[in-house]
């Protein structure tokens, strides 16, 4: 034991931060240290570990070693902060925090938070709106409990349920689309639907330009609603003023949805909340992809009705 390796804590945090801001210098900025200190943590944690965390060549891609070092770092992170929260100097009584990504509706906001607020589910709850991938990032340090992530591409954590949603082209039924002229797009550059509606206008040779840009998506939503361009988004959260483009533009594919638990959240100990949480959210059980809740809830009835057979026996 005495010849162990010990990893420090920082050198994890430093991988986990250039995985999550795409480069050194902004994880530099991240942690509040300098671009030569993070490489030399870097550096640090692949000589302990016996290779290097990253490939070399343009972006930052991780290597198979560092692929499973960020997955531990990440779970060690998480470990770190959850042990400070609940016996740290200024540790105090836990709330399950929840995060939704910040597209969500007003109406919809509204409905999550009573159907899960601590009355309807004796559970101590926060809610936490963010980007879908900050919610990732933060389900994996374990700083949030449950997300509810839309198209996360390799989502963290534990799926609570997953569904498809059908993505359709709106608009308000005031604008009127000329067949000859170029479409006008809402949108905001690095969200899913803008570059989900440049992939496909380019690859059906539309020609198209932004009316209205914003990253706030209740603003790219007035907009439709106000008559100045298109927009992609799921079907389910269209609102009265809007109407689905039925033809003229390209099909577009169906959206992955689901809830997430980070790893080690006892789910039973909140099965009242996950429930009540999926209601809100989820479609019907028979559109469901997976649900782990409700998988979960037969495998502990069959082992009930096992040792009660046992028992009677």
């Amino acid at each position: 034991m005495q010849n162990e390796k010990i990893i420090p804590i920082e050198l994890l945090r430093a991988v986990v931060a250039v995985s999550d801001n795409g480069s050194y210098t902004k994880a530099a900025k991240a942690l509040n240290l300098t671009q030569p200190a993070i490489s030399a943590q870097i550096a640090r944690l692949g000589q302990l570990l016996g290779g290097s965390m990253f490939a070399k060549g343009s972006g930052i891609t991780p290597t198979k070693r560092g692929i499973v070092a960020l997955r531990y770092a990440r779970r060690m992170l998480a470990m770190n902060s959850q042990l400070l929260a609940l016996a740290g100097p200024n540790s105090a009584q836990h709330r399950l925090v929840i995060g939704l990504p910040s597209c969500m509706g007003y109406q919809n906001l509204i409905s999550i938070f009573e159907r899960c607020s601590d009355e309807q589910t004796d559970q101590r709850v926060t809610f936490r709106c963010d980007h879908v991938q900050t919610l990732v990032g933060d389900l994996n340090l374990g700083s949030i409990d449950i997300a509810y992530l839309c198209n996360a591409i390799d989502p963290p954590g534990i799926a609570i349920t997953e569904w498809l949603e059908r993505m359709v082209w709106v608009k308000s039924p005031k604008l009127i689309l000329d067949d000859r002229a170029p479409i006008p797009l809402v949108g905001w550059p690095g969200t899913y639907s803008n570059q989900l509606a440049v992939e496909k206008l380019q690859k059906s040779s539309l020609s198209f330009f932004f009316s209205f840009a914003a990253p706030d998506f209740a603003a790219r939503r007035a907009a439709v609603a106000a008559g100045l361009g298109v927009l992609p988004m799921p079907a389910r959260i269209m609102t009265p003023d809007m109407e689905i483009i039925r033809a003229g533009l390209p099909e577009l594919p169906d959206i992955k949805m689901g809830v997430f638990a980070r790893d080690g959240l006892d789910l039973r100990s909140v099965r009242m909340l996950v429930h009540r949480l999926t209601e809100a959210l989820a479609p019907g059980p028979s559109n469901r992809l997976r649900d782990f809740a409700e998988q979960a809830r037969l495998e502990s009835q069959m082992q009930f009705e096992r040792r009660r057979t046992k028992a009677v026996n």
